[in-house]
């Protein structure tokens, strides 16, 4: 039986901590399979999705920027991706190519599961308007929460985010830029924020900083930064020191990872040995951030 291939196509890619956390899910699992990362220039994408439709790759998670491209070249959809127009996970079917996005399931399944919260009847905050962010505020939308602001840098682009969930989800969502008076407003009221910006990152262009002042924090939030590196960035340090509670993004990786794993096996993996390669993992040295 010839060993399958599964990998993860971005630009850049030295940042991926998902061939760690896969290859300890297909150990564990005793599947004959190896998980690689490959960085992939935008336009050579098509290529990978080809070596997929050919059998040559077993399946694939794919991340920025490429996730609007494989959205468009797949044979079918599920629900998911078509509700978000990217796609995170190829699935291999019968010589043709099925896209899904995780990153709702994996958001909500970390979000109950690990924060703790059902964002049904809550005051929400979102901070970003990237691909991220549109996933997160689709989750939460769908959840029936009582009011969500998306908080970005630039106002057009949250407003853009805002108008495209409130068509899609039917809920109104509002838009302000990151140090508007709006934001302070909805977080003195919110008992969820949800980081979705680089900002604190490791490698990012701000990773000392908080997307927000940490004056407008409080012991009623949950505080949720997607960015998993470091695994307590200067938000979450914040949040710990006005008592709110706080969640980092593993949680989301693995279980995103994880329901990628699924799709492609058809079997659950070993969701203590995906945490453990990543806790190892963002405890070394080695160079991670995004999926």
């Amino acid at each position: 039986m010839n060993t399958r291939t599964y990998a993860v196509i971005g630009w850049p890619l030295g940042h991926s901590l998902s061939p760690i956390i896969q290859q300890a899910a297909f150990d564990a699992a005793k599947l004959d399979a190896t998980y690689v990362a490959i960085p992939t220039p935008p336009g050579n994408e098509h290529r990978r999705f080809d070596e997929v439709r050919k059998g040559e790759l077993s399946g694939l998670n794919v991340t920025i920027p490429h996730k609007r491209a494989a959205f468009h070249a797949m044979d079918s959809l599920t629900k998911a991706a078509r509700s978000l127009g990217a796609v995170n996970t190829v699935i291999y079917d019968n010589g043709k190519l099925r896209g899904d996005n995780t990153d709702m399931k994996g958001f909500l399944d970390s979000l109950r599961n690990f924060g703790r919260f059902d964002p049904a009847g809550a005051n929400v905050t979102v901070l970003g308007a990237g691909g991220s962010a549109c996933a997160v505020a689709h989750a939460l939308a769908a959840s029936k929460p009582k009011s969500i602001l998306v908080a970005n840098r630039t106002l057009r682009r949250a407003q853009e985010l805002a108008s495209s969930v409130t068509k899609s989800r039917g809920m109104k969502i509002d838009a302000s830029t990151l140090n508007a008076d709006q934001l302070e407003a909805q977080l003195s009221k919110s008992t969820l924020l949800v980081n979705t910006t680089s900002v604190g990152m490791v490698g990012g262009p701000e990773p000392d900083k908080s997307p927000v002042n940490p004056s407008w924090l409080h012991k009623h939030l949950l505080v949720f930064d997607i960015v998993y590196r470091p695994t307590t960035t200067p938000l979450l340090h914040a949040a710990k020191a006005r008592g709110a509670k706080t969640l980092g993004g593993l949680e989301m990786l693995v279980l995103q990872g994880a329901a990628s794993f699924k799709q492609w096996t058809g079997e659950n993996p070993s969701l203590d040995v995906m945490f453990d390669a990543g806790k190892k993992a963002l405890s070394s040295n080695q160079p991670t951030g995004a999926l």
